[in-house]
């Protein structure tokens, strides 16, 4: 079974050694499993080269894979000036995709194209799906070391502690495009990856969950691990979480607006 229609959105930032091979890997996979396609390619306000190897790999891959609708690319390229984080290329990505469903995958190669493929199982094991998360198991064996770890479980106590939500969120997902529109996701940081599956379960839409495998990336450093990100995405968790409670007061009160601090 060949999926229908899948807008892949690959966000980069200083990966000019990565984008061009993540997006041929990403072609060669889509065209063997997806009737309509397209990649969008996002240059977040890159300093090196990325945007240039970006439009090579889009020039190429368009010469090869002809679009269904003429006059219409395959691979098409966006560039955020400045750089706005990865909720900012996200945001410019999923706003730029015309195809039925998203998903995404980072310009660094950790995650290939393939995997994307356990997120359609999903959906094809139960149509009624609308929100496919995902969990890497064996990311610290794999690809990323202590660390990232760290970073990982300590962001993941943060979010339910401030949300109540206990669930991994590995950043990657597969939404129809019609329901992204329903949200309104704020966070233009590494904190977008939380707060968009959080938003689309608070509309109560069945979701499933699959479990990728990871690989080191092709070359170069994450862009994620240091104190700024942590300390941003930690405030972010918990502003979501205030906005959340008072969103549960407000329906329990029957709408009517739930009372300040220290009003009497």
């Amino acid at each position: 079974m060949r999926w229908p229609s899948l807008s892949v959105v690959i966000y980069a930032y200083n990966e000019a050694d990565n984008v061009g091979p993540t997006a041929h890997e990403t072609a060669e996979w889509l065209a063997t499993v997806v009737e309509d396609w397209e990649i969008v390619l996002v240059d977040d306000g890159s300093s090196d080269d990325t945007a240039a190897h970006a439009a090579a790999a889009a020039e190429q891959l368009n010469a090869t894979h002809a679009a269904p609708v003429r006059g219409t690319a395959r691979v098409v390229v966006h560039r955020n000036r400045p750089n706005r984080g990865i909720g900012g290329a996200l945001k410019t990505g999923f706003g730029a995709a015309r195809c039925d469903w998203i998903t995404m995958l980072p310009a660094d190669g950790q995650i290939a194209a393939a995997e994307l493929g356990k997120l359609l199982d999903v959906v094809i094991g139960d149509p009624r799906i609308e929100l496919v998360t995902c969990h890497f198991p064996d990311r610290f064996e794999q690809a990323d070391g202590l660390d990232r770890k760290l970073l990982s479980e300590g962001l993941k106590a943060v979010m339910w502690t401030a949300t109540g939500v206990r669930r991994r969120f590995d950043g990657i997902y597969l939404l129809p495009r019609a329901r992204y529109a329903d949200v309104d996701v704020r966070s233009e940081s590494f904190f977008f990856n939380f707060e968009l599956p959080i938003r689309l379960l608070r509309l109560g839409i069945r979701d499933g969950d699959a479990a990728l495998q990871v690989r080191p990336r092709r070359s170069g450093a994450s862009k994620v691990r240091n104190l700024r990100t942590i300390r941003r995405v930690a405030k972010e968790l918990i502003k979501l979480g205030i906005e959340l409670r008072l969103d549960a007061v407000r329906r329990r009160m029957g709408g009517r607006a739930a009372p300040r601090r220290g009003a009497r």
